[in-house]
Order: structure tokens, then C-alpha cells, then sequence
């Protein structure tokens, strides 16, 4: 039976000469793999369409249930206008993308979730901005979904952001793991802003690595999986 799942891309991987294994995170299945052919016609092949954090739609065969899903077409949902052509915009691409790939690992659905991921890369896509802050805004926003949204939010009685219990709290402490003021408060507006005005909170280029790499750290509390990070040395490079 013939069915249609809207994906996001995460990454692509050559099986054979002729078909790729493309691992995409879905509205309708979460987590998903689908085997593509790669037709000897280069005109007809899929392989514009599995780049990172492309939005397609994949027709599929839903029986027999297999781990693999065999795809038997692929078509774009959205065409990226900006992202593909802008190098800041390439680069922070591939950071999302790696990160997503390791926290996107359940196969449970979750629609909401899925329509926020590809809300903000059209919006990304979209806005003139070069989007210098927009994935850290981007990966604090969707710990909503995954379950680790910070509870609070800054304040002059509790200035210190503890990333463990993801709460703001008064009891100030000499530690790895507790963003202290000024930065605090940065986070806390990342947290309350949306997307273009986040793009204006003026930060140098070492305040935006110590937030990254912070909001990664709180990521590390919750995925084991996010020991390294490959595209953010690549990252840093291009911002700071």
C-alpha cells in the first residue's frame, strides 16, 4: 500500500550504486528510513532533494513493516530559496542538522514538533537576516518538545541559570554547569524572543560561543549521544 510522509532530511548514505538509505525525521512516522533508487537518468535523480534539512515528501510502500521503508518517489515540499546559496546560512544548516539527527531518535510521532522544525527553517530561509543567533534560539525553542524547556526565567532574586535542574535559581554557585549574569540574562530574552528580534540581541563572537556552547552542555545532560559535535568548530569559525 502506497503511502506519502512529509520529511525533513538528517542525512543520506549510498547503500549501493544505485540506491541511498536517506534517514529523515517525519510528520507522519517520526523518525524514519527510506531506500531511494537512484535512477541512471541524472535528471530524474533524487539526490538534490537529500540534502540536509530538505523538505520533501517521500511516497513509500507501508507493508511489509521493515526498518527500511522502500521509497518509490521523492518530490520537494519547499524549495529553499536562501539557505543553499548563503555560506552562514549552509554552515548553520549542518550544525542543526547533526543535532537533530542525535536527539531525533524516538520513532513515536509528534506532529507539533515536526511543524515547529519546519516553521522556522522556512522562516530562516525567508528572512533577509543573516540568522547570526538564530540557532540559539533554535535549539533552546525546541526543548519545549523534547521535554527540558527551562522552567523560569531570569531575575535580580534568581540571576544563575543551573542547567542540570534547567531552572533559574538564587543560590549562586562556582560551577561548569550554571550560566552567571550577564549571560544569564541573555539567555533568559533567547528564551522570550522570537526569531527576528533575537537576531538583533547584540552579542560579540565570543559571547555567542560561550551561550553555544553552554546550550550544548545542556543538551549533554540530557543525550549521551552529544559528546562531540563535528560542524561546530566550522560553526564558530564562520560567526566569530
Amino acid at each position: 500500500m502506497k503511502q506519502t510522509a512529509r520529511a525533513i532530511t538528517l542525512n543520506c548514505t549510498k547503500y549501493s550504486d544505485n540506491k541511498l538509505i536517506v534517514n529523515t525525521y517525519t510528520r507522519e512516522l517520526g523518525r524514519a528510513a527510506f531506500a531511494i533508487r537512484i535512477p541512471q537518468n541524472r535528471k530524474a535523480s533524487p539526490l538534490p532533494y537529500c540534502q540536509p534539512l530538505f523538505i520533501n515528501e517521500i511516497e513509500y510502500n507501508s507493508a511489509p513493516e521493515t526498518e527500511i521503508k522502500q521509497a518509490s518517489k521523492i518530490a520537494p515540499a519547499y524549495t529553499y530559496t536562501s539557505i543553499p546559496f548563503s555560506t552562514t546560512k549552509t554552515t548553520t544548516a549542518m550544525f542543526i542538522t547533526e543535532i537533530l539527527a542525535k536527539v531525533l531518535t524516538f520513532s513515536e510521532k509528534n506532529e507539533e514538533l515536526y511543524d515547529y522544525i519546519t516553521s522556522s527553517l522556512k522562516l530562516f530561509d525567508q528572512n533577509e537576516v543573516n540568522g547570526k543567533n538564530f540557532h540559539l534560539k533554535f535549539l533552546l525553542q525546541i526543548t519545549k518538545y523534547l521535554g527540558f524547556y527551562p522552567a523560569n526565567r531570569y531575575s535580580e532574586i534568581k540571576p544563575c541559570f543551573d542547567i542540570a535542574k534547567a531552572c533559574f535559581t538564587g543560590n549562586i554557585v562556582s560551577s561548569h554547569h550554571v550560566i552567571h549574569p550577564p549571560y544569564s540574562e541573555i539567555f533568559s530574552r533567547i528564551l522570550d524572543y522570537d526569531y527576528i528580534p533575537c537576531d538583533f540581541i547584540p552579542l560579540s563572537g565570543s559571547d555567542r560561543s560561550f551561550l553555544l556552547e553552554k546550550i550544548i552542555d545542556y543538551y549533554r545532560f540530557r543525550f549521551d549521544n552529544i559528546a562531540a559535535v563535528k560542524s561546530l568548530e566550522v560553526l564558530k569559525t564562520v560567526f566569530h
